[in-house]
């Protein structure tokens, strides 16, 4: 099993990518004239998936490096090594800073900088992760992986931690909201207690569920989180 200390690196690793990432952002779009958003823009659209591509592919390299340190000290069976996953494809970032832009053209364009940092720091995360799933899945000695919260985590990561329990399904998915300080980490015990059917589906992606049914969707998942999590229950 995963110990504590080991979780902390590595969201401590992801911590520091995004402070990364953000620096750079703050100053790039500080230099940019704000009078001249179709510019602005322009050169968003330009700097913003190369940035995220340039540091999720970092994060997902020292996820493998974590991966296997962590694996080298569990005394598994065979030999493996981690699966560093792909960066997020340009069109998911680029349609999320066309979205920030809007920003660009009102009377707050400063706002454009806030909503343009935290999908970015979610993109860059999101290989570090995929790096520790997918090498789960292929690696023959795992069971399955973790999800391990950060202090004052939001209810709908604790529900989804599921105290300790694994995520076995290969088709499982690592549901990540912006500024989620959570990770996932590997499991080599076989009697590990598997997450109930509904931390699946709270897991899912909504992104190519019509309106219809990702309305359905969040709909039962608030029912389940209510139950589980009552709204006044660690939330200030």
């Amino acid at each position: 099993m995963t110990t504590a200390s080991q979780a902390q690196t590595l969201r401590e690793i992801q911590a520091g990518v995004a402070s990364l990432i953000r620096g750079e952002l703050d100053g790039f779009f500080g230099s940019l004239n704000l009078d001249k958003p179709d510019k602005v823009r322009d050169a968003l659209l330009q700097f913003v998936p190369l940035l995220v591509r340039r540091y999720g592919q970092g994060a997902a390299s020292v996820a493998a490096d974590w991966y296997d340190e962590v694996r080298a000290g569990a005394n598994v069976r065979t030999r493996f090594r981690a699966q560093v996953a792909d960066p997020v494809a340009a069109d998911r970032v680029e349609r999320a800073v066309r979205f920030a832009a809007g920003h660009l053209f009102t009377a707050t364009p400063a706002l454009a900088l806030p909503a343009i940092l935290a999908p970015a720091a979610r993109y860059t995360a999101e290989p570090a992760r995929l790096t520790i799933t997918q090498s789960v899945e292929a690696d023959p000695d795992a069971y399955g992986w973790s999800r391990r919260v950060r202090a004052g985590a939001c209810r709908f990561c604790r529900a989804l931690e599921q105290r300790g329990r694994t995520y076995r399904r290969s088709t499982a998915d690592f549901a990540a909201h912006n500024d989620c300080g959570c990770v996932a980490v590997p499991n080599w015990n076989s009697k590990a207690p598997e997450v109930p059917a509904v931390a699946y589906l709270a897991s899912a992606r909504t992104g190519g569920m019509s309106a219809r049914a990702k309305a359905a969707h969040n709909a039962k998942i608030r029912g389940w989180l209510d139950s589980e999590f009552p709204p006044d229950e660690h939330e200030h």
